[in-house]
């Protein structure tokens, strides 16, 4: 039986495992050109892993997931590059790293979320209390819709 943990990416491992995790997820699976994968906010970004114990094989650190944060202002934080690995998907990993990262961003003071999400998940970030707005747009070759949600009005989902 395996055990999930969430929690913020602190080693240089974590890191190594996190980036690997995303080129195979965005560059491989979905074919994300992979100059346009890493960028510059990974600098500054908070980020954030899932952890299998044990680890299975094959999974550097025993990293499954992984999504960051970026701090925009005003009180607003970006959630980006949420990614799971193709085996661990559709059994809750992703709402409980998305849930964390909610927590986080109140204690951090933020009042709101925002993120563009592939328009094949809207469904998920819904269920977990966003909200689309505006057109559909493309991304590294992905249709993409804004999304919101205001942390000051809505409760945790569980």
């Amino acid at each position: 039986m395996s055990v999930l943990e969430i929690d913020i990416a602190r080693t240089a491992q974590e890191r190594e495992a996190l980036f690997a995790l995303r080129m195979q997820v965005f560059v491989q699976e979905q074919h994300v050109p992979e100059e346009e994968e890493i960028d510059a906010c990974d600098q500054t970004a908070t980020h954030f892993v899932i952890r299998c114990s044990p680890p299975p094989p094959d999974y550097p650190a025993g990293v499954i997931g992984t999504a960051r944060l970026i701090n925009k202002g005003e009180n607003t934080g970006k959630i980006g590059r949420v990614a799971v690995a193709a085996a661990f998907r559709r059994m809750g990993a992703g709402t409980r790293l998305m849930q964390f990262i909610e927590a986080y961003a109140r204690e951090q003071g933020l009042c709101r979320l925002v993120l563009d999400a592939q328009c094949a998940v809207i469904p998920f970030y819904e269920r977990l209390g966003y909200t689309a707005e505006g057109d559909v747009f493309i991304d590294a070759g992905i249709e993409h819709r804004f999304m919101y949600k205001d942390l000051t009005t809505s409760r945790e989902v569980s």
